[in-house]
């Protein structure tokens, strides 16, 4: 007689719902000379081991047969985000680069956004940034940080294993002040975000407001006589030339345009290069300035928050074509479909608010869509009814939570 029993252990071991400080250390080997992407890669270390630390999340499974262990796995999983970070200390040793950084971690709670719930693959389209305030960055001539800031957070975003971004800083999403969102409360709804989203073959787009790049104490940065400027050097010290960058992203949802997350982030640093000197956003002149660094860390913040956050979105994927009972959709192999995976189907519907303005909203309708072919690109597969039964049609979404 067959007997056999199954013992499950499910270990959670986190940290209280509210934020924590924690320290970590973070290593990446120097290939030398470029200290500038051993420190980046350094930071990135370090704030994996602090996710790590903040919110860890152990699940065991073992099988038994007939008195024998025949299964034993073990994952390990974070579920927080970085909220703020500073870098207490760099150092070589031997050709490695070491960062200690102090950071603020958060408690995803239920979210599952740095495992991305599933495993499929979520697309994300990354558009130019609107500069609300071009003046600001006139010392320096930072002017194309609203095409380069974008374009740095796409270049290190690259490679994830569960993302794929894709180039869309050819668009610019807000046209002006009055279009950009102040909170997810208010809808912020982006007819463009859907569009750049269709064009590209995107689940989500990210877009951003450089808000401010201001010397934080203008008057202390002038040029000063002997005398005076030593007086104001021993006074203020980096007080003179402290210089900031405050930036919001906002991610919309590809499909209704609707605003699904939004963060803002600030640093500031030293800026003591010379007053007349076009020195650029984002080059290797601008990531030696002590403003540079710190910018460098912030962007490397943003990158963790973003890899987070568009994996606590569902995985969605546009009906292309409509075939009797057969559905096509616009992922692949590529977002890691395979055949045999289920989808379920949702259809499109957009309603008026009191206002007139259009909102777009998914309706399930209670089908599953069981893929059976899967290329690259695209797959296919088939219902149990025709999808004009309940007025499916292309353009309609299928989606995995």
């Amino acid at each position: 007689m067959y007997k056999a029993f199954i013992i499950s252990l499910l270990l959670f071991i986190a940290l209280p719902a509210q934020a924590q400080w924690v320290e970590a250390t973070g290593a990446s080997v120097i290939d030398h000379p470029d200290l500038v992407h051993a420190r980046r890669a350094a930071i990135r270390d370090a704030l994996r081991q602090a996710s790590f630390q903040g919110a860890l999340q152990v699940n065991g499974y073992q099988a038994m047969s007939m008195g024998e262990l025949h299964t034993d796995q073990l994952s390990i999983n974070t579920q927080s985000s970085i909220a703020k970070m500073e870098v207490l200390k760099e150092e070589v040793k031997n050709g490695i680069m070491f960062v200690t950084v102090k950071a603020l971690v958060e408690s995803s709670g239920s979210c599952e956004g740095g495992n991305y719930a599933n495993g499929y693959k979520r697309s994300l389209a990354i558009s130019n940034f609107y500069m609300e305030r071009p003046q600001s960055a006139n010392m320096g001539a930072l002017h194309n940080a609203n095409e380069t800031l974008p374009k740095e957070i796409l270049q290190r975003m690259q490679g994830q294993e569960k993302l794929r971004v894709f180039d869309a800083t050819g668009f610019q999403l807000y046209s002006d002040v009055s279009t950009i969102p102040t909170s997810v409360n208010d809808r912020g709804t982006l007819t463009t975000a859907v569009d750049t989203a269709t064009r590209i073959g995107s689940q989500y787009v990210l877009t951003g407001v450089i808000r401010s790049m201001d010397l934080l104490n203008p008057e202390l940065a002038g040029e000063r006589g002997v005398i005076e400027g030593l007086y104001e050097r021993t006074r203020y010290k980096g007080e003179r030339f402290a210089r900031e960058l405050r930036v919001d992203l906002f991610i919309h949802d590809g499909f209704s345009g609707e605003l699904v997350t939004s963060r803002s982030y600030a640093t500031q640093g030293n800026w003591t290069e010379n007053r007349t000197e076009k020195i650029g956003f984002a080059n290797a002149r601008f990531w030696l300035t002590d403003y540079g660094q710190k910018v460098d860390t912030l962007i490397e913040q943003m990158v963790s928050d973003l890899n987070v956050q568009v994996g606590c979105q569902p995985f969605m994927a546009r009906i292309t074509r409509t075939d009797n009972k057969r559905l096509y959709i616009d992922a692949g192999s590529d977002a890691g479909l395979r055949p045999g995976d289920t989808l379920n189907v949702y259809r499109l519907n957009t309603f008026y608010d009191n206002t007139q303005r259009a909102f777009t909203e998914l309706i399930p309708v209670d089908l599953t869509l069981s893929l059976e072919r899967v290329q690259p690109n695209f797959a296919n597969g088939k219902l149990v009814t025709l999808p004009e039964m309940v007025n499916i049609q292309q353009g309609d979404v299928v989606i995995a939570w």
